[in-house]
């Protein structure tokens, strides 16, 4: 595990295992990273991620890990909240659920009940199921529910990864906020892995993504990564309309281009807040997050920035971009 994320492992003070897998070796190693932890043993991790009446923000203060082998189905069709990049086969894939980290845009707090992190250890059921689709080009995002680089004690990545190499028609996009990028240094970089990073102004991720690395550490992850020849795919979104949006977002897009070298950056994606409103209406009970309260429109269920509003932040920003980034390289996520 990598140091940047080292004092969020920390607040397992449980590890709840399913009965049926607490013999399997991965379990035993997860087990042996956490001694502090105290092992549960439990029947269905639903008894435990699922059960009514959970506190969310405060579990998200002491998290505890739940071990569980998944059950069917083991890919979910991707979601038109994201960009499906041209592929007619676009899944996710959740081989954990929940995220260390603590973004207050995210919709995970508005979908589940509990905090804790659920790691589903049979990953070879997942490349199963998915080899009834590769006889097509196939993308798979493979860190959606969580974010699987920054906590990945079954090194899961890896895994992914080298399938990959096994499958012509498989593409995988890892998304992610972490800086731990040396485990990716023991992997030969492929054509069909995009690792995508998500940067947000440093205001913005100490307001609004607390837990994350610094902007420094993604920048130089990106930059390391791409010296070594990996496709790296730059993610600002969501782009948030804050007070003094120009002012905020304009030296922060110049600045990661003034440092990242975008010859060697294979696209930009640009996206403004979205949510299901169902998901807004939860956290808005928390009571959390002004995010959650902007006057938002709902179209399809979803909670989007005015039209208008929305339209002139992805093109101030795709602006800029174009200044160091052809437009052809530039994705820009929109409801139609």
């Amino acid at each position: 595990m990598n140091s940047s994320s080292h004092h969020l492992n920390e607040s397992f003070s449980h590890i709840y295992v399913e009965k049926s897998i607490r013999d399997l070796p991965d379990v035993q190693s997860v087990q042996k990273k956490f001694l502090r932890a105290k092992i549960i043993e439990i029947k269905h991790y639903k008894d435990i991620f699922n059960r009514p009446s959970q506190e969310y923000r405060e579990q998200k203060k002491s998290l505890s890990l739940v071990l569980a082998k998944k059950e069917e189905p083991y890919l979910y069709k991707g979601s038109h909240f994201s960009d499906d990049f041209g592929y007619e086969n676009f899944f996710y894939t959740p081989s954990m659920l929940n995220c260390l980290y603590d973004c207050e845009y995210c919709y995970l707090q508005g979908m589940y009940q509990s905090a804790n992190i659920v790691l589903f250890v049979n990953i070879e059921d997942f490349f199963s199921e998915l080899r009834n689709y590769l006889d097509k080009p196939t993308l798979v995002a493979i860190s959606y529910d969580t974010d699987l680089l920054a906590f990945d004690p079954l090194d899961q990545v890896t895994k992914w990864f080298q399938y990959a190499l096994k499958e012509k028609n498989l593409h995988l996009e890892l998304r992610t906020k972490s800086a731990n990028y040396k485990p990716l240094l023991n992997l030969q970089p492929s054509t069909q892995v995009t690792l995508a990073w998500t940067l947000s102004p440093q205001s913005v991720i100490d307001k609004f993504e607390h837990k994350t690395p610094s902007l420094k550490k993604r920048v130089d992850a990106i930059k390391r990564l791409s010296e070594e020849g990996w496709q790296i795919r730059i993610c600002f979104d969501p782009i948030l309309d804050i007070d003094n949006f120009e002012d905020i977002y304009t030296p922060f897009i110049r600045e990661i281009f003034e440092q990242i070298d975008a010859e060697k950056i294979k696209e930009c994606t640009i996206g403004t807040f979205r949510m299901s409103n169902k998901h807004i209406k939860n956290i808005k009970k928390m009571q959390h997050s002004s995010l959650a309260f902007y006057p938002y429109e709902i179209k399809k269920d979803m909670a989007l920035y005015p039209k208008s509003r929305d339209s002139y932040l992805l093109n101030y920003i795709e602006k800029i971009i174009v200044e160091y980034m052809p437009k052809e390289r530039i994705r820009s996520w929109q409801e139609q």
